[in-house]
């Protein structure tokens, strides 16, 4: 059971606001607030010595948080800058040549699909695309996709146009049986849904951490299994990526190679965004001490009484073809000419989601109500009415 006590402490700051707009960006709770400033004022007031030291010890305790909420061993944790960056390392630092492919579903994000385009445009590398059906990426027609040169099987865990959830658990089963690398963007879900990398047999995770796990714009991570690990070499090298570092004030001397960390610490090559870091560590520390799987029990409870209040609406309310394919995120379709009207709606009941185009997006978390999925109910009924 969630400790309601402590969400109200720790979001406060929200007041009588209805925030619904985790999928393009969290609310980080005040502990991760007071972190992010801590940061600057310890480097001021220190004048900045030691701060790195100090800053590699969080970093080292950040990661073992991170494999808590994941499944893995620290060691398979390198923090990056965003989604794009995890995607990118993988895509540039795997060994794939002009007649291998990957697979890879038509909806997702530019920050998962680029990178594959780029290769293509690169090397040759094929995309076998595998088309949606009404907003869901069937399962079956992922794992048809996969042909004798596949290398890599890349998805979402949940959609970030239509919220529909993958079958993480099918797909990592098959792609093991393959030996094909299992990649998957958690960006959407983490920290909202289980994620276990063992369970799901996932190879490679990335994701940004400003939504679901609290952290800052501008900061992620990627998981990478020891299976895989040393077949990727990443496009940049630095002093924190390798052991052929030398402390100052001794120079390098060898010129011809470079020992890599054998680890995801090869993904890191430089100083890395500490402060960012710091506010990972702290909104996950928040998740774990609320449980994870309470957090999904509560999304799941507030998604179906949302949906509940939302049938026989005249608005397109995008659906997944079963309940386990839900992910929180209720993506409904307006009238594209009616935007202002529609937004004043929202702004009068004090709603915050992604709004664009004849496109709502609602993101639930743990923090949301039934009294609120009744307000939000009231405004997309405001909006259906629209003339």
């Amino acid at each position: 059971m969630l400790n309601q006590e402590l969400i109200s402490k720790e979001f406060d700051f929200l007041g009588d606001g209805i925030f619904l707009n985790v999928s393009q960006v969290g609310m980080p709770p005040k502990r991760v607030q007071d972190a992010y400033r801590s940061f600057m004022d310890n480097y001021i007031a220190s004048y900045g010595m030691g701060m790195v030291p100090a800053a590699w010890d969080m970093v080292a305790e950040t990661r073992e948080l991170v494999a808590e909420l994941v499944n893995c061993e620290p060691h398979e944790v390198g923090f990056t800058k965003n989604t794009c960056e995890g995607v990118s390392i993988l895509a540039n630092g795997y060994p794939l040549k002009a007649e291998d492919n990957v697979v890879i579903a038509d909806q997702e994000h530019q920050s998962v699909l680029f990178p594959w385009i780029n290769m293509h445009e690169k090397i040759g590398l094929k995309l076998n695309v595998v088309k949606s059906i009404d907003g869901n990426i069937r399962t079956q027609d992922m794992l048809d996709a996969i042909d004798e040169n596949t290398k890599i099987l890349i998805v979402s865990s949940a959609q970030f146009s239509t919220g529909f959830r993958a079958d993480l658990k099918t797909l990592g089963d098959e792609c093991k049986k393959r030996g094909i690398i299992f990649a998957v963007d958690g960006i959407q879900t983490l920290g909202r849904y289980v994620m276990d990398v063992k369970e799901f047999n996932i190879d490679y995770l990335v994701a940004g951490t400003n939504k679901g796990l609290f952290g800052t714009l501008g900061a992620g991570f990627v998981y990478c299994s020891d299976r895989i690990v040393k077949d990727i070499i990443p496009p940049y090298a630095g002093y924190q990526s390798t052991m052929s570092h030398v402390a100052p004030p001794s120079v390098t001397t060898n010129f011809e190679t470079l020992e890599w960390y054998p680890n995801a610490r090869r993904f890191e090559s430089g100083n890395l965004s500490y402060n960012c870091i710091y506010a990972i560590n702290k909104g996950i520390s928040f998740l774990l001490e609320l449980g994870v799987e309470n957090i999904q029990k509560q999304i799941e409870e507030l998604e179906e009484d949302l949906r509940n209040r939302l049938e026989g609406i005249s608005l397109h309310v995008v659906t997944p073809e079963s309940a386990q394919h839900r992910s929180g995120i209720i993506c409904v379709y307006y009238p594209a000419n009616k935007d202002d009207e529609a937004d004043k709606i929202l702004k009068s009941k004090k709603i915050y989601c992604t709004m664009r185009g004849g496109y709502i997006r609602i993101g639930l978390d743990f923090y949301n109500t039934k009294e609120q999925m009744a307000v939000v109910a009231d405004a997309l009924y405001e909006v259906a009415a629209l003339k």
